[in-house]
């Protein structure tokens, strides 16, 4: 009797086990390790003349780290809108290839990082995206 009781109980879990558990969150706060590493913009001229006040766009230089990331603009803008700190943001969700982020951010409240083959994609809120290329 009870081989049979211990064999009905060992039936019921093993088929109501995996309803019974929670699953597990599809989003994680670490990047992957292909995401990692020293990412650069080259600075962009509005004219031929490579000189600083032709600069439309600074220098971007992304740190990528496992749960955060560091973003520094090195250049000459006349408005002013950058100074040449290094602020640092963080991952608050990683889920299907994207990556979201917070913090002290570029330009929104909300950054977002994905692959594009070897370069990686740098985006923010409201439609504005650059490509960064790894540091060698």
């Amino acid at each position: 009797m009870k081989l049979k009781q211990l064999a009905a109980v060992l039936l019921t879990v093993v088929t109501l086990g995996p309803a019974m558990t929670v699953p597990a969150n599809a989003s994680t706060k670490v990047l992957p390790k292909k995401m990692r590493g020293t990412w650069v913009v080259k600075p962009q001229y509005s004219s031929s003349r490579h000189i600083k006040k032709n600069m439309w766009s600074a220098k971007l230089k992304i740190r990528v780290y496992k749960k955060s990331a560091t973003w520094q603009m090195k250049g000459y803008l006349p408005d002013k809108a950058f100074d040449h700190k290094i602020h640092k943001i963080h991952v608050v969700s990683y889920d299907h290839g994207v990556a979201l982020l917070r913090g002290d951010t570029l330009y929104t409240k909300r950054n977002f990082f994905s692959m594009r083959g070897k370069t990686l994609g740098f985006a923010w809120e409201r439609g504005g995206n650059t490509t960064l290329h790894r540091v060698k």
